[in-house]
């Protein structure tokens, strides 16, 4: 039985991200979030940031949910719970990413790079926006 997928706009809990991070099959999440889960923060399911979701459909001929789905939540998940200053780990899941998008999101290899360079330049942990690198974690006072 598949568990229950955000909605945009739904907020995500830790508890609810470790579920999500099991289904995707991302465990070295799942062991992070369990090693600490106080460290993180509830966030808000936007599906694929910086993009109105619906428009998705015009870059592939897939249903748009699906790529939300498919794509950018579990994007979503590696980002959040992405350890901060790790520079590989962020180079490697925004490359499964694009490949995830040419793959299950039926893209052209020159729409998901567009996107790949998107959250290369937009990504970035000191810019602080809500998709940034590590936006789950919270931030010590």
């Amino acid at each position: 039985m598949r568990i229950v997928l955000p909605e945009l706009g739904d907020k995500v809990s830790t508890a609810q991200a470790l579920r999500l991070c099991i289904e995707f099959k991302l465990e070295y999440l799942r062991i992070r979030i369990e090693a600490n889960p106080e460290e993180y923060k509830e966030w808000t399911f936007d599906g694929c940031s910086g993009i109105p979701d619906q428009l998705l459909k015009i870059f592939t001929n897939k249903n748009w949910q699906d790529i939300t789905y498919d794509c950018c939540l579990p994007h979503d998940l590696c980002y959040g719970y992405g350890e901060l200053g790790n520079k590989a780990e962020r180079k490697q899941v925004d490359l499964q990413f694009r490949q995830d998008l040419i793959n299950k999101g039926g893209m052209k290899k020159t729409v998901a790079f567009a996107f790949y360079t998107a959250v290369r330049l937009g990504g970035y942990a000191k810019l602080s926006l809500p998709f940034s690198w590590g936006f789950a974690k919270k931030v010590k006072s």
